[in-house]
């Protein structure tokens, strides 16, 4: 199963299902969406932006946190990837290992390119490198 964290509130998310941008289920009383039903939300332009400017912001909260109180870094990663399979297999592979090291992570796929703005300790970043890389 795969876990992908998008930070959006409860009154957004509300918003896009009944504006009829994005589709899903309520069970148990927790939202549910398929991964096509997720994906055509996500290829629409107005949330691709979004999603952009948020992964941007993720960069630049990283360089204004003031003291840390332990060793943290920031990753850009690309890859060159066809879409379909190849890209499928490429995220599920980079979030299973997000969430097992605990990183941050925020992820898109355009034209060719799959791109990861990652943040967590330099252990964690290294261990995905070694693991993915």
């Amino acid at each position: 199963m795969l876990l992908l964290v998008i930070s959006m509130s409860t009154r957004t998310v509300r918003s896009y299902l009944s504006g009829g941008q994005l589709e899903g289920e309520k069970a148990d009383g927790a939202w549910r969406f398929t991964p096509e039903q997720f994906g055509a939300f996500l290829r629409q332009d107005m949330v691709r932006q979004s999603v952009q400017a948020k992964a941007n912001g993720k960069v630049y909260d990283f360089l204004l946190t003031g003291r840390r109180k332990q060793s943290a870094a920031c990753l850009i990663w690309d890859w060159p990837a066809e879409g379909g399979e190849e890209e499928n297999g490429l995220r599920e592979r980079l979030m299973e290992a997000v969430n097992a090291l605990e990183l941050g992570c925020a992820y898109r796929f355009e034209e060719g390119r799959a791109q990861a703005i990652l943040t967590g300790t330099p252990e964690g970043l290294g261990k995905l490198l070694t693991e993915l890389g």
